[in-house]
């Protein structure tokens, strides 16, 4: 690398940063859980390495860094800005002897990401015209790619931009197109993404706005961190070489809309797009099932590929409260590090205009399934919402803001846009207004301490929700909280951390407008221990923890004198002040499982007591009373299979929910019950009935596995025999296979229930038990 590309000699004093090959290597490039395709990981420094005294050069001065991190195939760094004087040039160069650079602008920001270059070791200068104080930029951390943006990647049957299509009009509309399509490289917590973005046209171009998926940046962090790569294609077809044409813009983006709900965001560059960059078209109409578009991405972080197919119906995808389109492609393929790119139709000037971003797609979608689900978002739903920021609608009178980072200057206290929750415990906002088409309300609400809030909509707007955290990044959303669809109003119960959450409300038809009303209140619980809980050391026995409120349904299975199963129930295990749970512990008598007709278990006295003292969320103490015989244990929940659910609070219809851990009833027949827990693809149900001679009875189906449909469960059913309950040493029961059990749910919320016992067959509906609120919703 010849000198002359910089300023200064690099024998000028340099901040020298050195870090050995990370221990354990990280694997490569990854899908996250979001979609992303993850390239690369953060190493922060122990101690900050503040750039050493400026150099003066012709024009101003400049200042060396030299950082390496053993073993990258790239990196970025990360500079933090103290006292500047004002905007500074960074010049960067890598392995490749390619120089990078970027504008710095201390207005935007205390933090500036340096550009992508290839290998171990970054050099940098930069250049202020106005003398910097010692120690005023410093070196915080690296960003360590343990892929090059160049490798090879993409599938097989991908298809490069720079191949023919054959097909001239197909070879113009891409040629033209792809300069529109950029690849981005962004930080996330401590990990490096790529995604893939689009410039638009807008009335207010020359103004660089970006649209990309929610999912990939939806906070002015990773926006700031943001590196872009254009006309980022091969060399030739079938080289596997980049375009040496390619640019890099860095200098970051600012974060001007988003939305989880249409996994969209709108960016808007810091910098000018490159020379040849064109912009590409919108159309914001509803796109019809059937028709044909063209994909442009960079699938796997490749080098720029495009795909041909067809529009489909549309679908939820059981996260975000907005339909999105179905894409299906008979040519070439989309892949992870594809997110936020775009899906075109041909306009009548012979142009490809974005329709959709790309927000999802099935992980088994391959050359050779290519037809797995692919869902992008609708430009439709989207341009309403930001018409206003790209100057194609006017700012029209409203009641509240449009976005959370509207909020996070203002003052506290501002009537109707601060919710006093943590205040009031229940509060309410009435006589809200959805005032234009794609006009979304935010509030803000502030707690103390950690609490569980449920939020609720009310009136007869079909109206949507998100839950944002403090940076305005969306924790939760919901369209309708109720199955039976006679009302469209939006539930959210979620426990918070103490913190500022802002709340948005938007229409879930993008044009439509009208009135609503909003409740938040906070719920007097806390954790939540709905499991089956067991001790590890002592097979053969249980205890099914269903929580609801502050009250704990607790059945123990375990054995009676005589070595029978024998079940006993806490039914209204109450909250005490010292956090722990009591209540009365019974034994019933009731009708035998089998019988034709059910009758009420006759009224009993208790048998004892139980008490549960949670030590953590995963440890308890158990201590139960049985006619006089105490009994103490150390239980903690039982893992059978991954994941494990998390299990959280609901005060609305579980119809949605699809994790079936909790306790279930037929509520005509009083007396007997299931208990599920549900962990992965796998139900252990436990059912506590009665046998011939009215005693209780339990049987247990310990391996429950779904079929494809994740609504029906079958498993062989089991009859065990031990040791009575307070046997000490403990030994092993006996296990005889009695017949199989099968559950078969019509909704989250109702099932049948079919099982065999020496023959004898029983079916039964049920539905979830509730004896408390809020309820318990697990989710995997």
């Amino acid at each position: 690398m010849a000198a002359t590309v910089f300023r200064a000699p690099a024998m000028s004093p340099a901040a020298i940063v050195s870090l050995p090959a990370p221990a354990g290597k990280s694997a490569g490039a990854s899908t996250d859980s979001s979609g992303r395709l993850r390239v690369g990981f953060e190493r922060t420094l122990d101690k900050a390495v503040a750039v050493p005294a400026w150099r003066a050069v012709a024009g101003g001065f400049a200042a060396h860094i030299e950082a390496t991190s053993a073993e990258a195939q790239g990196l970025r760094v990360k500079l933090e800005l103290g006292t500047v004087p004002g905007p500074m040039e960074a010049r960067v160069a890598g392995a490749d002897g390619r120089v990078e650079t970027m504008n710095i602008d201390p207005l935007l920001g205390n933090v500036a990401w340096t550009p992508w270059t290839e290998g171990e070791t970054q050099t940098i200068e930069l250049f202020s015209p106005v003398a910097p104080a010692t120690g005023a930029i410093s070196v915080e951390s690296i960003v360590h790619f343990t892929d090059s943006p160049y490798a090879k990647a993409a599938a097989a049957c991908t298809l490069s931009t720079a191949c023919s299509a054959q097909d001239a009009t197909y070879d113009a509309l891409i040629t033209e197109r792809k300069k529109s399509v950029m690849r981005i490289l962004f930080q996330e917590g401590a990990s490096a993404f790529v995604c893939s973005a689009t410039l638009i046209d807008t009335p207010m171009r020359p103004a660089s706005f970006i649209l990309t998926a929610n999912h990939c940046i939806d906070n002015q962090q990773s926006a700031t961190s943001i590196s872009s790569l254009w006309f980022d294609e091969e060399s030739a077809c079938g080289s596997n070489l980049p375009s040496p044409n390619r640019v890099q813009v860095g200098g970051g983006m600012n974060l001007t809309f988003t939305n989880f709900n249409v996994d969209s965001t709108l960016l808007l560059m810091n910098s000018a797009p490159p020379s040849g960059a064109l912009y590409a078209p919108l159309n914001p109409a509803l796109l019809d099932p059937g028709q044909n578009v063209v994909s442009i991405s960079h699938p796997t972080g490749d080098l720029a590929r495009y795909a041909i197919g067809t529009s489909g119906d549309q679908i939820r995808d059981g996260v975000r409260a907005i339909d999105m389109y179905i894409v299906n492609f008979q040519r070439g393929l989309i892949q992870g590090g594809s997110s936020g790119s775009g899906i075109f139709t041909v306009n009548s000037g012979g142009h490809l205009e974005l329709r959709g971003l790309l927000s999802q797609a099935d992980t088994s979608l391959s050359c050779t399934n290519p037809t797995a689900l692919t869902l992008y978002t609708r430009l439709e739903a989207l341009y309403p919402e930001m018409a206003q920021y790209i100057g194609a609608a006017a700012v029209a009178p409203d009641d509240a803001p449009n976005r959370p980072q509207d909020l996070f200057l203002a003052p506290i206290g501002n009537a109707g846009l601060d919710v006093p929750l943590d205040t009031l415990g229940t509060a309410h906002l009435d006589n809200m207004h959805i005032d234009y088409g794609g006009d979304i309300d935010v509030f803000r609400f502030f707690l103390t301490a950690p609490k569980v809030v449920t939020i609720f909509s009310t009136g007869s707007m079909d109206t949507v929700a998100a839950l944002h955290n403090g940076s305005g990044v969306a924790l939760e959303a919901n369209d309708d909280a109720n199955f039976s669809r006679t009302d469209n109003n939006f539930g959210i119960t979620r426990r918070l951390d103490a913190g500022t959450y802002y709340l948005s409300v938007a229409a879930w038809d993008p044009a439509a407008t009208g009135t609503y009303g909003v409740t938040l209140r906070t719920e007097p619980v806390d954790q939540n221990f709905t499991d089956l809980w067991w001790n590890p050391d002592e097979s053969g026995w249980g205890i099914n923890i269903n929580h609801q409120g502050n009250t704990l349904f607790g059945t123990l299975f375990t054995y009676d004198a005589s070595h029978a199963p024998m079940w006993l129930v806490m039914s209204n295990g109450a909250k005490q002040a010292d956090g722990s749970y009591q209540g009365d512990l019974f034994r019933v008598q009731g009708t035998p499982f089998n019988a034709p007709t059910w009758a009420p278990p006759s009224a009993t006295s208790p048998v004892g007591t139980m008490k549960l003292a949670f030590t953590s969320n995963n440890t308890a103490t158990l201590t139960y009373s049985v006619n006089g015989t105490t009994v103490t244990k150390a239980i903690t929940r039982q893992s059978f299979a991954t994941p494990a659910p998390s299990c959280k609070w609901s005060a609305f219809d579980r119809s949605f929910s699809f994790n079936f851990q909790d306790l279930w009833w037929n509520p005509a027949e009083s007396g007997w019950g299931l208990n599920l827990a549900h962990q992965g693809n796998t139900l252990f149900g436990t059912l506590f009935v009665y046998g011939a001679d009215g005693q209780p009875e339990w049987f247990v189906m310990s391996n429950g596995k779904g079929d494809s449909s994740g609504g029906t469960f079958t498993g062989s059913l089991f009859r065990t025999t031990g040791p009575v309950f307070n046997a000490s040493p403990w030994t092993a029961p006996t296990v005889a296979e009695v017949g199989t059990m099968t559950l078969d749910f019509s909704t989250g919320n109702a099932g049948k229930l079919t099982y065999t016992v020496n023959g004898v067959q029983v079916v039964k509906t049920i539905t979830r038990q509730v004896f408390s609120s809020p309820a318990t919703d697990c989710d995997n």
